[in-house]
């Protein structure tokens, strides 16, 4: 999940109200192909793949690293969620040495507006928070990405600067669990 020293990985699948969170298996490839290929989700992740292109070249089993969770819904895959260390190389830091995690996610477009990306990620921190209390997470996402912007404030994303990259505007916060109140 982050540069900061060992962490399990995979983790144990994340049960919510709702979904599974778990590491990704064979059956999860068509929604794989139809994630990267999907017109609606390719605005928001850097660009569509063509589907034949993407059904050539994915593995059998895509997705398993380390830092991704496929999210399911009812027993099939509706996106991910990940978190990944921040380049260096990448503008947007809250440390010198930089590896902050950085939070990230994608899902099918038929799947917007349940309210499932803030539960999956809400549970990705949650579980990023016991593992490695006090760690910062951070995001970036275009300014104009009115949903993302919702969301890193309502998961509890603070500001810390803009900048321009990918030709756009960029948000860029940060988010750790000592600076968040615990719910329930």
């Amino acid at each position: 999940m982050t540069g900061r020293g060992p962490v399990a990985w995979p983790p144990a699948p994340i049960r919510t109200e709702r979904l599974v969170l778990r590491e990704s298996e064979a059956r999860d490839r068509a929604e794989f192909v139809e994630l990267f290929a999907s017109p609606e989700a390719g605005t928001h992740v850097g660009g569509v793949r063509p589907r034949d292109e993407l059904a050539r070249v994915m593995p059998g089993v895509p997705g398993r690293r380390r830092g991704l969770c496929v999210v399911d819904l009812d027993g099939a895959m509706i996106g991910m969620v990940t978190l990944d260390p921040r380049g260096a190389e990448r503008p947007g830091h809250v440390r010198p040495e930089a590896g902050e995690a950085t939070l990230g996610y994608v899902f099918l477009p038929e799947a917007w507006g349940y309210g499932y990306a803030a539960e999956a990620c809400a549970a990705v921190l949650d579980r990023f928070a016991a593992v490695l209390p006090g760690e910062p997470v951070v995001l970036c996402t275009r300014t104009a990405n009115d949903r993302a912007m919702r969301l890193a404030a309502k998961l509890g994303f603070t500001e810390v600067k803009r900048f321009e990259e990918y030709g756009a505007e960029q948000w860029f916060g940060v988010w750790s669990s000592s600076s968040v109140t615990p719910s329930g």
